[in-house]
């Protein structure tokens, strides 16, 4: 447990200070954010700092890594012992830096080319695939099991297409991020409230294995999970405190990158994809309104929203960008709220 809250604590207090050091070397070096012609609502944004999840990536590994640090023993005088690393719940955070890479890459063509566009849409959904077969074969070098889980006590053997189906949801989960990172905070919030609700659910299977061995791998019935959880959670909250409105700096696709994907493979390796519906439901309706938009579009030649994401929609209507941020939050917290019941009526009903 003092693990849990020291890699938070830590996380937390990495990011604050290096994004303020960060913002001021961006700025300094002309590394800002340029606004697409048809958000020309956003102006006051441009030349904000971007890659700003370069700071939520390392806070991430900072917290993670010295949490595995103790400088005392009760009992026993000062000492300074190192923690054993769980080397698959590592792998978990290696594979979403490697997810980040892909939106790094894409941050940096934004920055040379000083527009809003970098990596073309057919490379880019081409990388993140390549990333995301590589996640499968890792998950499959384990024997993850071939269920779908919508929650422990319920699951489908779909065999084979369960590879498939996490393909899609790594893919789909990181570009639905991708798409929500638009308003100031609004991605480094809703995903703190939904790392929070993981990190409940991580910590409970902690607390009882033998029911959830019977569900989910050995490796990430651990504290270590949830330590990782606590990390990001940590580094999403302090990188909050310069990205709420109005944004000192920008999370970026670096950032989007590696929240979409780490929050994915966290729920593929618990066992628990088919919540993701109810923990990412702000992100989920975001993707979704891009994608009935497009088809609206090219099937009657009409827009159903003013502009999609549908963030854009609520700003062109009136709403506030703040007013459209917390609502988002709110309604985040209340599906999050409605996984928890679900987690914790599987153990009422099966777990005792």
């Amino acid at each position: 447990m003092i693990g849990i809250i020291v890699s938070g604590g830590l996380s937390f207090i990495f990011v604050i200070i290096s994004t303020f050091f960060g913002v001021n070397y961006f700025k300094s070096k002309n590394i800002g954010q340029n606004i697409q012609e048809e958000v020309d609502f956003h102006d006051h944004k441009k030349g904000t700092p971007t890659m700003g999840g370069i700071f939520v990536i390392l806070g991430t590994y900072f917290g993670y890594l010295i949490s595995h640090i103790n400088f005392w023993t009760i009992g026993s005088g000062f000492k300074v012992l190192i923690r054993e690393f769980n080397q698959e719940v590592f792998f978990i955070l290696f594979l979403s830096t490697l997810m980040s890479l892909v939106g790094l890459f894409d941050d940096l063509l934004k920055v040379n080319k000083k527009r809003n566009l970098g990596l073309k849409t057919f490379s880019k959904l081409n990388l993140q695939i390549i990333v995301s077969i590589i996640c499968v074969l890792y998950f499959v070098s384990l024997s993850l099991n071939t269920n779908l889980n919508f929650f422990s006590g319920y699951e489908i053997n779909i065999s084979a297409f369960k590879w498939v189906l996490v393909v899609f949801l790594i893919v789909g989960l990181t570009n639905a991020v991708n798409f929500t990172d638009g308003l100031d905070g609004l991605v480094a919030g809703t995903s703190s409230i939904s790392f929070a609700s993981i990190l409940i659910m991580t910590f409970w299977m902690f607390r009882n294995k033998t029911y959830y061995s019977n569900f989910m791998l050995d490796n990430f019935i651990s504290l270590d999970t949830s330590i990782l959880i606590s990390s990001v959670a940590g580094s999403c909250l302090g990188f909050l405190w310069w990205n709420t409105n109005p944004a000192k700096i920008i999370l970026g696709d670096v950032g989007s990158h590696f929240i979409g994907s780490i929050i994915a493979l966290l729920l593929i390796a618990i066992s628990a994809e088919g919540l993701i519906l109810f923990i990412c439901m702000v992100f989920i309706l975001e993707a979704f309104s891009v994608v009935v938009q497009i088809l609206s579009f090219k099937l009657r030649k009409k827009r159903i929203f003013k502009m999609a994401p549908i963030h854009h929609h609520f700003e062109m209507i009136g709403w506030a960008e703040t007013t459209i941020i917390v609502r988002f939050w709110i309604i985040n917290g209340i599906f999050v709220i409605f996984a928890l019941g679900l987690f914790y009526a599987d153990w009422v009903l099966f777990g005792n």
